[in-house]
């Protein structure tokens, strides 16, 4: 999540400030984890960066493919979900949330928000194909990382990799994760974890 962001912003003298009630609105979200001095240089920088308050959903792809290479669809999809009002643009909330759940949030959250990033449909279920599509694109973004030289050599391949991790989680056979067989199953396997939380 916060990875998403890294190596986006350049540090610069801003006149933007945090007002009152927007410190306070903030505050009321159970996501944001940081002190109100920490919001203000966060928000600063945020609109050093963009001006108008708001990344366009262009910025985002371009600027993660630039900075973290990949392919497109993968910053694509991960911008339909940090995009949570759904006005195509991230603004300082949403931006801030994610960035605090993915460098102050407890295992369970990375993991519960991980679990919602994998569950397009919003069934409150990952399907197998649900999981196939991501790996495919994030194995182009970490294809250059050790990780996988670290894993067996017969499961390199996206989708082989993709059906072990699955079938390892899906503990009822019923041909989808829970999110609790989905959390359960990252916990139970470091490598897994590994995976799961890498560039996050």
């Amino acid at each position: 999540m916060g990875g998403a962001f890294s190596g986006l912003f350049s540090w610069c003298e801003s006149s933007a400030k945090l007002s009152k009630k927007e410190v306070e609105e903030l505050k009321k979200s159970d996501q944001i984890k940081f002190h109100q001095d920490e919001l203000e240089e966060w928000y600063t920088i945020f609109h050093e960066n963009y001006p108008n308050g708001k990344m366009s959903r262009d910025q985002f792809i371009h600027e993660n493919v630039q900075a973290h290479g990949g392919d497109s669809s993968l910053w694509a999809y991960l911008f339909e979900q940090l995009d949570v009002d759904r006005d195509g643009c991230i603004d300082f909330k949403e931006f801030i949330e994610s960035i605090s759940i993915g460098t102050r949030g407890g295992s369970d959250e990375k993991l519960c928000w991980t679990f919602k990033f994998y569950d397009k449909d919003k069934n409150s279920y990952i399907e197998y194909q649900e999981m196939l599509v991501l790996f495919k694109a994030i194995f182009k973004l970490v294809e250059a990382v050790d990780v996988q030289n670290q894993l067996p050599v017969d499961h390199n391949a996206p989708a082989k990799r993709c059906q072990n991790i699955f079938e390892k989680m899906d503990t009822d056979n019923d041909g989808r994760l829970s999110i609790q067989e989905f959390i359960d199953g990252c916990k139970k396997d470091p490598t897994i974890m590994e995976v799961m939380e890498l560039r996050r």
